[in-house]
Protein backbone atom coordinates (compact mmCIF):
# COMPACT_ATOMS: atom_id res chain seq x y z
CA UNK A 1 0.00 0.00 0.00
CA UNK A 2 1.35 3.37 -0.98
CA UNK A 3 1.11 6.21 1.54
CA UNK A 4 0.89 9.74 0.18
CA UNK A 5 2.08 12.81 2.03
CA UNK A 6 -1.42 14.27 1.79
CA UNK A 7 -2.66 11.28 3.82
CA UNK A 8 -0.25 12.18 6.63
CA UNK A 9 -0.45 15.98 6.55
CA UNK A 10 -2.60 17.86 9.05
CA UNK A 11 -3.94 21.21 7.91
CA UNK A 12 -4.42 24.33 10.04
CA UNK A 13 -8.13 23.65 10.65
CA UNK A 14 -7.37 20.14 11.89
CA UNK A 15 -4.63 21.43 14.19
CA UNK A 16 -7.04 23.99 15.64
CA UNK A 17 -9.63 21.26 16.20
CA UNK A 18 -7.07 18.98 17.89
CA UNK A 19 -6.03 21.86 20.16
CA UNK A 20 -9.66 22.48 21.16
CA UNK A 21 -10.17 18.82 21.97
CA UNK A 22 -6.91 18.67 23.93
CA UNK A 23 -7.74 21.73 26.02
CA UNK A 24 -11.27 20.43 26.63
CA UNK A 25 -10.11 16.96 27.71
CA UNK A 26 -7.41 18.41 29.96
CA UNK A 27 -9.81 20.87 31.57
CA UNK A 28 -12.23 18.08 32.48
CA UNK A 29 -9.35 16.22 34.13
CA UNK A 30 -8.13 19.42 35.78
CA UNK A 31 -4.78 19.17 33.99
CA UNK A 32 -2.61 21.81 32.41
CA UNK A 33 -2.26 20.92 28.71
CA UNK A 34 1.52 21.55 28.91
CA UNK A 35 2.01 19.24 31.92
CA UNK A 36 3.34 15.68 31.73
CA UNK A 37 -0.17 14.31 32.26
CA UNK A 38 -1.54 16.77 29.70
CA UNK A 39 1.02 15.48 27.21
CA UNK A 40 -0.27 11.95 27.81
CA UNK A 41 -3.78 13.13 26.93
CA UNK A 42 -2.30 14.67 23.79
CA UNK A 43 -0.66 11.37 22.87
CA UNK A 44 -3.97 9.56 23.25
CA UNK A 45 -5.66 12.22 21.13
CA UNK A 46 -3.10 11.96 18.36
CA UNK A 47 -3.29 8.17 18.42
CA UNK A 48 -7.07 8.28 18.00
CA UNK A 49 -6.67 10.78 15.16
CA UNK A 50 -4.11 8.54 13.43
CA UNK A 51 -6.52 5.62 13.79
CA UNK A 52 -9.12 7.54 11.79
CA UNK A 53 -11.24 9.30 14.40
CA UNK A 54 -11.63 12.71 12.78
CA UNK A 55 -14.83 14.18 14.20
CA UNK A 56 -14.32 16.65 17.05
CA UNK A 57 -17.29 15.38 19.05
CA UNK A 58 -16.16 11.76 18.68
CA UNK A 59 -12.64 12.62 19.88
CA UNK A 60 -14.02 14.55 22.86
CA UNK A 61 -16.31 11.69 23.80
CA UNK A 62 -13.59 9.06 23.50
CA UNK A 63 -11.08 11.07 25.54
CA UNK A 64 -13.49 12.05 28.30
CA UNK A 65 -15.69 8.98 28.69
CA UNK A 66 -13.56 6.24 27.16
CA UNK A 67 -16.59 5.44 25.02
CA UNK A 68 -15.83 3.80 21.71
CA UNK A 69 -17.18 5.23 18.49
CA UNK A 70 -19.06 2.66 16.38
CA UNK A 71 -17.06 1.52 13.39
CA UNK A 72 -13.72 2.67 14.80
CA UNK A 73 -11.15 0.51 16.51
CA UNK A 74 -11.26 -3.17 17.31
CA UNK A 75 -14.50 -4.21 18.80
Amino acid sequence: MRVRFSDLAINDQEIAMLRRVHVYACSLRELEPESVDGAEVGKMLFHLYQQGVRRETALMRMLTTGEAVPGVGSG
